[in-house]
């Protein structure tokens, strides 16, 4: 049996340098052998979306997001035309900026997501020649329709969260009217009932939308292998454009060649959240790791790659069934791998 398994984990590499011994405490014997024993390499730093672009032999500077997430929120392939993210964010002041909370520590309901959509909706589709409507495919992920393809470029949500605003508007020919457009919304967000029933309760509010990931859904994909496993809608949508029909994680390897997703580690390294990072770090190993070191031992896996992009490094690892009986090698820490 010749099976070949690639694993995409985002957030498996700290973003910060200064963080040392994360891992420590932590039960992670798989792992650590697939670390030692396999060629691991450290490369240069990679976004999530860049890495999926590679994986999907699509152009990393340019991935339409917006398009492919949306259809990975649903079965139906509708996804026709131009879209771009249009999600729900919360700006605070802290100290001197302006910085950005996503939508995950917002707690918005769908009834309030629906409010919100309605009004952005009736205040500006057909006041504005270019936009043909706003959806909510979930209460964190909105969606603009757009006639055309904006002339700015914008900056992915997750390279804003916790950083000064200031810095990651919308730039290029259209950039100034897309800066005046998000302020536009922020009037109508600030007055509307939703937003003033939160405060009044603690709440934070729902008082930006974050413009990102502009595009139409491109007429090739070339899948990575057979089966797709993920959990993520941009994944997942990718893999709905390749003509494969994505998989839940599941709690078993797969029989055949597959392309997994794991992105459980992605927002607690986004966010700094070194407890969670820990937690689904052990999630992994029970999960991932240590099935995978068995199956190699036992030759019913042919070889493992697991690519680890980051903010601080690619970490890539490749290791197959001989790499195993190579008993001079030792047991690896991540925080070695992250040194590199």
């Amino acid at each position: 049996m010749s099976i070949h398994l690639k694993l995409l984990i985002p957030g498996l590499v700290w973003p910060s340098a200064a963080v040392r011994e994360l891992t420590d405490g932590l039960a992670l014997p798989a792992m650590e052998t697939l670390l030692g024993l396999g060629r691991c390499i450290a490369g240069p730093p990679q976004t999530f979306e860049s890495a999926l672009a590679r994986a999907f032999e699509l152009d990393e500077t340019s991935l339409p997001v917006a398009a492919l997430r949306r259809l990975g929120e649903r079965d139906q392939d509708d996804a026709e035309g131009e879209w771009i993210c249009a999600d729900p964010v919360h700006l605070h002041f802290a100290r001197e900026h302006m910085l950005l909370a996503d939508a995950g520590d917002l707690e918005l309901d769908s009834t309030e997501a629906s409010a919100l959509i309605e009004a952005i909706n009736d205040h500006f589709i057909g006041a504005e020649a270019e936009f043909v409507r706003f959806e909510a495919r979930s209460t964190r992920r909105w969606y603009l329709h757009l006639k055309s393809r904006p002339l700015a470029s914008f900056t992915p949500l997750h390279e804003a969260v916790g950083r000064p605003v200031e810095n990651f508007l919308p730039q290029g020919d259209d950039g100034q009217r897309w800066c005046r457009f998000i302020n536009e919304c922020q009037i109508l967000l600030h007055n509307h009932p939703v937003n003033q029933t939160r405060q009044a309760q603690g709440r934070p509010t729902i008082n930006s939308i974050w413009f990102w990931g502009p595009g139409s859904q491109p007429k090739r994909t070339t899948a990575p292998a057979p089966v797709i496993r993920a959990e993520d809608p941009l994944t997942r949508g990718l893999a709905r454009a390749a003509g494969v029909r994505p998989e839940k994680l599941g709690g078993r390897l797969p029989a055949q060649d597959a392309f997994v997703v794991c992105t459980s580690l992605l927002r607690p390294s986004l966010y700094l959240d070194i407890d969670t990072w820990r937690t689904e770090l052990e999630k992994l190993e029970a999960g991932w790791f240590k099935p995978a070191l068995t199956a190699l031992r036992k030759r019913k896996l042919s070889s493992l790659r697991i690519n680890a992009p980051g903010d601080r490094a690619t970490l890539e690892l490749h290791i197959r069934p001989l790499d195993l009986l190579k008993i001079w090698r030792k047991p690896r820490s991540l925080e070695s791998c992250h040194s590199a």
